[in-house]
């Protein structure tokens, strides 16, 4: 797939839609207009998901508005989600990605609206495992709030998992992902795709690499756990808004 470069102009806000609560978090020198095309918007956060928060907030037709590269999870946390040219693809326990059905509830998402025209592009090299590309990463990107993230690549070796659908009343994620189900695959095409939170921002995600994968030949997809590959090209951007709505019940 070719692609051009990533690009995001963004501030923080947060919006709690039923608290009531609307409140703004802005980086020096930005203005509050949330009108423009361009942001980072998620649904709920970390630790609504972390305690079983796994119903439906918003429908993956209203969170497609919002961006068009992104990764999340389904109502009932059945599978993992990737977005990538606006379509929505969620992989079960197969690992199979399938295209998510209209009407579908999304009670967890990260995504992102962008210009191919603008943004940062660079190339990572002797890529051995996980870590190996947070280091490649860290030392191409800024200092951001949040960074969007797409790697595109031959992958040597690839580790993914997903997690089975869950029933209520919900158990916290530690339990669900104690029996996901992983798939090591070698020598595949294809994207990882998600975020990277350079600060901890508190109950609303964690710090850290959040990347799902999906094969160009949509034969496999999955949350990422450990990578390999000798070149791939990664685009990053520095995110400076983020858009969160949730539901405390």
């Amino acid at each position: 797939m070719e692609r051009k470069r990533i690009g995001l102009v963004l501030v923080v806000a947060l919006l709690m839609t039923s608290s009531g609560l609307l409140g703004y978090w802005m980086a020096p020198g930005e203005g509050n207009d949330l009108s423009g095309d361009a942001r980072y918007f998620q649904v709920s956060t970390y630790a609504s998901l972390s305690a079983g928060g796994y119903r439906g907030l918003i429908t993956i037709e209203e969170l497609l508005e919002k961006g068009g590269l992104g990764i999340g999870t389904v109502e009932g946390i059945d599978g993992e989600m990737m977005i990538l040219d606006g379509v929505a693809y969620r992989a079960g326990t197969d690992m199979v990605p399938h295209e998510v059905p209209r009407g579908t509830g999304i009670p967890f998402a990260m995504v992102a609206d962008f210009d191919e025209d603008a943004g940062d592009a660079f190339w990572a090299y002797d890529v051995g495992n996980y870590t190996v590309l947070q280091e490649r990463f860290y030392e191409q990107a800024g200092d951001h709030i949040v960074s969007a993230v797409l790697v595109q690549t031959e992958f040597g070796s690839l580790t993914i998992r997903s997690v089975p659908g869950q029933q209520e009343p919900y158990p916290p994620l530690a339990e669900v992902i104690a029996a996901q189900s992983t798939t090591v695959l070698h020598d595949i095409s294809g994207s990882l795709i998600g975020f990277v939170i350079h600060e901890g921002l508190g109950e609303v995600n964690v710090a850290g690499f959040h990347l799902h994968f999906l094969s160009d030949d949509l034969s496999y997809g999955g949350h990422v756990l450990d990578v390999s590959f000798e070149m791939g090209q990664v685009w990053s951007v520095g995110l400076s808004e983020v858009q969160v709505i949730d539901a405390y019940r």
